[in-house]
């Protein structure tokens, strides 16, 4: 991933707020499985008890292929971290929607678990335009139907400025 460097664990230090929402949606979607060693089937997943604990949290539909992932739902902090509008108004591919710096880490994590079909946490820092962004995610794949090639990825995403640099310095 270019220009990206994520951590597929829990070792940077980040805004505890952020390490919070990645550890309740985990914890969330664990609590939907009930101990079973399975990916939680939609049919059978609580959405009602989160409601209004969105800020962060998005929703995507999705099947092995990265380019046909969309959203289905976000939280208005979300949305206003990636410039997206506050809700989501029509389906359109999640490549068209969100920064070109987030698609490798929302491709990938959509990929892993599907493939892993667990939890795929992410923590890193991405540097663009003389910008270091520090964030956190993570994706928890969702079945639509045991016999469907279609998923539903459920996670969080946060990051923040970590450093920003002059750019006149730079090309010196």
């Amino acid at each position: 991933m270019k220009g990206l460097t994520a951590q597929p664990n829990d070792t940077q230090s980040v805004d505890p707020k952020e390490r919070r929402d990645v550890r309740r949606a985990v914890a969330h979607w664990r609590r939907q499985i009930a101990g079973e060693n399975r990916v939680p089937l939609l049919a059978t997943f609580d959405f009602t008890s989160i409601k209004g604990d969105w800020g962060h949290r998005f929703l995507i539909c999705t099947d092995q292929n990265p380019e046909n992932a969309t959203f289905i739902s976000y939280g208005i902090m979300f949305a206003a971290l990636l410039g997206l509008p506050e809700k989501v108004t029509a389906i359109t591919p999640l490549n068209q929607l969100i920064p070109d710096r987030y698609r490798p880490l929302f491709a990938e994590g959509c990929n892993k678990a599907i493939r892993n079909q667990r939890p795929a946490p992410f923590s890193g820092a991405l540097e663009h335009d003389f910008i270091v962004e520090l964030f956190r995610a993570v994706f928890l794949p969702i079945r639509l139907h045991p016999n469907w090639s279609k998923w539903l990825i459920f996670g969080t995403f946060n990051c923040r400025i970590a450093l920003s640099g002059d750019k006149r310095a730079e090309d010196v």
